[in-house]
């Protein structure tokens, strides 16, 4: 385990929720994504680094970036996922209303996953060829996505059902517990799971996810600075307790997880819109 745990809005101390609003509103989200929970372990640091990502958002550039990323993953998910029996049987039996809710949660959670991605692969190219302490770097990656999602799940309310487990990990960075609004969002995201688990396990999958990663690093090459310099970032965090853990978050753990999210939101899309037929609705 990190040393290093998220810091919620409900025990942030007062100039740390001011940049928590700040997030919000730049990034048209109601819960302050982990990532920032994790950063704000380092005030001088968080302050300085949300400025500047607060300006590559704002941009004209990072608008039209993460659209095109989106697409891409897109053509990138269709081309290698057709929804299961089980899965197409699922969605058949939702009601038009839970169906329209689902959709427009999870394009919110798209635009969200294709934003950070893109941030997040940034600020590991500033931070490239930075040694890590070895022993975080020996972590199982299976241990980090499973800390990940985890910490995803404490953000939303303690649910005593087990089929709303699923639900909480993909939903909690964005909406907290008012995500489970609708009496099929857990099966749905339980179903969703099991795709995802199938998914994982192709080579397909691997390549996409690769090609997805090289679009994505065109992107950051023209982002505006990001303050992600090892210099910068040993300014204003160098001599804090875990300053390697702080590394590691901004050159493993985030960048890692993110093309995942992003693929995982565009699965849910896919399976909600397809038809036996092959073809989606627009």
């Amino acid at each position: 385990m990190l040393h290093i745990q998220p810091i919620s809005e409900e025990n942030a101390p007062d100039h740390i929720l001011v940049i928590y609003q700040d997030i919000k509103r730049s990034l048209q989200v109601s819960i302050v994504p982990l990532l920032f929970q994790y950063l704000a372990n380092f005030e001088e640091y968080f302050a300085y680094v949300w400025e500047k990502i607060k300006a590559n958002i704002h941009s004209d550039y990072f608008q039209k970036s993460f659209k095109e990323v989106i697409d891409f993953a897109n053509d990138e998910v269709e081309s290698i996922y057709t929804p299961s029996e089980q899965m197409v049987i699922f969605t058949a039996g939702l009601h038009a209303v839970e169906k329209e809710d689902l959709l427009d949660t999870i394009h919110k959670l798209e635009v969200l996953n294709a934003k950070l991605l893109i941030l997040t692969v940034g600020m590991r190219e500033g931070l490239k060829g930075v040694h890590v302490k070895e022993e975080l770097l020996l972590k199982e990656h299976t241990d980090i996505s499973k800390e990940f999602f985890q910490t995803f799940s404490n953000v939303v309310a303690e649910s005593t059902k087990k089929e709303a487990a699923a639900s909480s990990k993909m939903l909690a960075p964005l909406f907290g517990s008012q995500a489970l609004a609708f009496s099929h969002y857990s099966d749905f995201f339980s179903h969703v799971s099991d795709e995802m688990d199938s998914l994982l396990s192709t080579e397909n999958y691997l390549t996409k996810r690769v090609y997805l990663e090289k679009e994505v690093l065109k992107k950051t090459d023209h982002l505006l600075p990001l303050g992600c310099s090892y210099q910068e970032v040993a300014k204003y965090a160098m001599g804090k307790p875990h300053f390697g853990e702080l590394l590691y978050i901004l050159t493993e753990t985030f960048p890692s997880q993110f093309p995942r999210m992003l693929f995982t939101s565009l699965v849910m899309d896919n399976s909600l819109t397809y038809h036996p037929t092959g073809v989606q609705k627009v």
